[in-house]
């Protein structure tokens, strides 16, 4: 993903405005960044409108900016994304979990789940690995809601999904990770959501539209990939939209 949009985050997360120091402290894990490459972008920033400078060193988003709803794995997940990564170098996955909706929650179950996708031919070889890695975790290949309910709820679980065709990922502490229209497509169809898939998906959608830029024709592109698309236009034509792509 972008630098630009992990600044605009960034300023959104302390309150619109920020100091370089700080910011150049949060992105200390990104090699790529220093404090010569970070000037350089931040006034490429300034010069297009998408930040302002307010002083030496301190910058701002103008009014009305929203940042990317970001897909943020917690430790946990990243440590699962990481192990799997390191045994398998050259497999195509992606990982996220649940807490990254939490935001946008209005009541928050005491839930973890991570979420694995991988290429299909790999599903039970993953299996395999993370139940060896992993034994403390319920680790749940492909469940049905029911399945779920049985062996992965109240329990910190694994769940293992095909990774479709043309998925929008991006990476994330050298790890592939979702976008965030992919999630808000998956927790509203995959069985271990289940959960969430009442009153509470149309909260997470109004609050990620309203709080964040959520790119809607990316979340139908999607939505047609995991044959979902009536699902997603229902969940659309039921909440207050405000005005986006």
């Amino acid at each position: 993903m972008a630098i630009t949009e992990n600044i605009i985050s960034f300023a959104a997360q302390q309150g619109g405005s920020f100091k370089k120091k700080d910011l150049l402290e949060a992105l200390r894990s990104d090699a790529v960044v220093n404090d010569a490459s970070l000037s350089a972008i931040l006034g490429r920033m300034v010069a297009t409108g998408r930040l302002l400078k307010t002083g030496w060193g301190e910058y701002a988003i103008p009014e009305g900016t929203k940042p990317r709803f970001l897909v943020r794995p917690r430790e946990e997940a990243l440590g699962i994304g990481r192990a799997l990564k390191e045994r398998y170098p050259l497999v195509d996955f992606c990982v996220w979990d649940s807490f990254c909706v939490v935001p946008f929650m209005l009541h928050v179950p005491n839930v973890n789940i991570t979420v694995v996708d991988v290429e299909r031919d790999l599903e039970s070889t993953f299996f395999d690995a993370l139940k060896e890695m992993f034994p403390q975790y319920s680790v749940l290949p492909h469940p049905t809601k029911e399945e779920f309910y049985i062996y992965g709820d109240g329990k910190d679980s694994i769940v293992i999904h095909p990774l479709y065709t043309e998925s929008p990922l991006e990476s994330f502490a050298g790890l592939r990770v979702p976008i965030a229209e992919k999630v808000m497509v998956d927790i509203a169809v995959n069985p271990e959501f289940d959960y969430l898939q009442g009153s509470e998906v149309f909260t997470i959608y109004e609050n990620a539209f309203r709080s964040c830029s959520v790119s809607r024709s990316a979340l139908l592109r999607y939505a047609r990939r995991r044959r979902s698309l009536d699902t997603i236009q229902k969940i659309l034509a039921n909440i207050d939209l405000p005005d986006h792509d």
